[in-house]
């Protein structure tokens, strides 16, 4: 479950290394760490001191972690209390108000909510609904034996990530409809070896934890996860393969839920002071690592001509998905609710007192002080100190004397909206509209030529797609990490089960990193759909107006079905038999042949 499977993209060692020391034969040296990798968990490779030393840093290097993200944290948690439409007073989620009357407006302004729903419609009908998410691109001359070759990895991958990955598709539609938020999310792609299956998990931006002062995401020397499992799943740990190192009678009976920290971390396990790359899993409760995996393979080791290990590299699988670069050159993406959210909370606030001085002014005329004559007090008062009023009706207050009903009721003045404060929010919302592109509609005028549209279409869209080629070439990250997992993790007998060819192929040759690569079906540098029907309509109508045939008329139309998405376009537009004669030649034969 947690046999983290190779991945080509390096890392740098870390700034801040763990030793533990243990005895080792010293025959037995330069083969330490390639041992290291079958033997599933390793934590018996620690003894009972070492493992307590080893857990204790490991801990104080995820405080440190934690610490280092505490501010960024505070921007996040404010961004998704903007999406979900959460109002808060602080730090604080706040139900309802008292202030300036019981059950004052609490309402928000769903930008970041349109605005996040606008990029998931824009992005994930290719990104993740496509019949066709992914093909194989194969490096070199091109041949029809590379050719099929991609047409097979095409064909495996696209079933795996809809049918033997089956929650891909729901978290990657997760993941496009978050990003725009808080602007950073994580999906961590791993060779499931309890399922024997390749894996890509989401993780939101708040679940990883690194060093904040890092350069970028990658970078980071160690990262950490919060992890929390049932009872059930514990048991299940101990007893099959991941063989935790614990002891069933020692959990706590009165506790169902059990929190682990699984940290991504350098240790060394040998004599030699050359750190490597482990998954260890932690609990909290007995401190103490209960399994260790290495976060490496045969690849990731550089030996010099001695058979000295030089370097020794991670298995990088995490991808992090960005919405926009920070400004400052921090790790994190940033979204609208972190960008905008001081604008955000300001047109919430007006739009909440706008409506909450139309309810004052709309309840004035019921609201108020009266009269209430008595004649047993003396001297010039008969009540001090504050009165206590309710909104929508007349409070009695004690007087001496009577006077005419006009004199003994004391209506409140309210003025009602303020209309610069209305104006005001106006600005605000226009400008919040303009930046994130909610909503945006590019109507074309009346005779307006393809070409011209098209243009103007793509001048008012290129915000947005200059933010989906950057979502685009994380997603392509990630799949070309599916790819070489499927090339180090074959299964040849499956693979040909789902192509179902007369003949029989190697998965483990076609996925060759090499000379392969998984990648997109869909371009990016495209744009939206709008743009692909309006550019193949422009081509369409150049070579339907061409004085010379300069454009291939057939191909630009089939160009033109494919961006309308048209099924069937092969039995609806079939290639022309190179045999037949032209219609038009064979209705001038026909035409001679009578007037003859």
């Amino acid at each position: 479950m947690y046999e983290d499977q190779p991945m080509e993209e390096l890392q740098e060692e870390p700034t801040q290394e763990l030793e533990v020391g243990i005895e080792y034969e010293e025959e037995a040296a330069n083969g330490y760490l390639e041992g290291l990798l079958d033997q599933g968990n390793i934590v018996e490779e620690l003894d009972a001191s070492e493992n307590a030393e080893a857990t204790q840093k490991i801990l104080g290097l995820y405080e440190e972690t934690c610490r280092s993200m505490g501010k960024w944290l505070k921007k996040y948690k404010r961004a998704i209390n903007l999406a979900k439409l959460q109002a808060m007073s602080g730090e604080t989620e706040i139900e309802e108000k008292s202030f300036p009357f019981e059950g004052a407006s609490l309402v928000m302004l769903p930008f970041v909510t349109e605005a996040m729903l606008d990029f998931n419609s824009r992005t994930a009908p290719e990104l993740v609904w496509s019949e066709n998410v992914a093909h194989g691109k194969i490096y070199g001359e091109n041949s029809k034996e590379k050719e099929e070759r991609a047409k097979r990895v095409s064909r495996y991958i696209n079933y795996q990530l809809s049918e033997a990955m089956p929650n891909w598709r729901d978290e990657q539609d997760k993941l496009l409809m978050i990003l725009p938020g808080p602007g950073t999310c994580y999906k961590k792609t791993y060779y499931n070896a309890d399922k024997d299956e390749v894996a890509s998990d989401l993780y939101l931006a708040d679940e990883i934890k690194f060093d904040m002062d890092c350069k970028n995401f990658h970078d980071a020397p160690d990262k950490f996860i919060d992890r929390k499992y049932t009872r059930n799943e514990v048991i299940g740990f101990i007893r099959g393969e991941q063989q935790w190192n614990l002891v069933e009678s020692e959990l706590e009976e009165d506790k169902e839920d059990f929190e682990y920290v699984e940290a991504y971390t350098w240790l060394s396990l040998d004599d030699d002071e050359l750190k490597a790359p482990y998954t260890a899993i932690i609990c909290k409760d007995s401190q103490k690592i209960v399994a260790l995996y290495p976060y490496y393979d045969e690849d990731t080791i550089k030996r010099n001509d001695d058979d000295e290990v030089v370097s020794i590299d991670t298995l990088d699988c995490f991808t992090q998905y960005r919405f926009l670069p920070d400004p400052d050159g921090g790790p994190m993406g940033l979204g609208w609710g972190i960008l905008f959210g001081p604008m955000f909370d300001s047109i919430n606030t007006n739009v909440r007192q706008l409506i909450d001085s139309g309810t004052l002014a709309n309840t004035a005329a019921n609201s108020g002080l009266i009269a209430m004559s008595t004649t047993n007090s003396r001297g010039n008062s008969v009540q001090a100190g504050p009165i206590e009023v309710q909104l929508g009706q007349l409070t009695p207050v004690p007087v001496r004397g009577n006077g005419g009903l006009a004199q003994d009721v004391v209506q409140f003045p309210f003025a009602g909206p303020n209309q610069t404060l209305f104006q005001l929010m106006e600005y605000l919302v226009q400008n919040a509209r303009s930046m994130t592109n909610a909503a945006i509609n590019v109507e074309a005028n009346a005779g307006e030529a393809a070409s011209l549209y098209l243009a103007r279409l793509q001048q008012g869209l290129k915000v947005p797609n200059s933010i989906t080629m950057r979502v685009y070439s994380a997603a392509k990250k990630e799949l070309k990490k599916i790819g070489i997992l499927d090339h180090k993790h074959f299964d040849d007998a499956k693979y040909n089960k789902v192509l179902d060819e007369q003949s029989q192929f190697s998965m483990e040759k076609d996925f060759d990193p090499a000379d392969c690569d998984t990648v997109l079906v869909s371009d990016p540098s495209q744009g939206s759909d709008i743009e692909r029907v309006q550019r193949a309509q422009a081509v369409l109508d150049k070579a339907e107006t061409q004085p010379q045939q300069v454009i291939n008329y057939r191909l630009a139309v089939l160009e033109w079905l494919k961006a309308m998405k048209t099924p069937n376009i092969e039995e609806l537009a079939p290639e022309p038999d190179p045999n037949a004669q032209d219609p038009q030649q064979q209705m001038m034969f026909a035409q001679m042949q009578m007037e003859a």
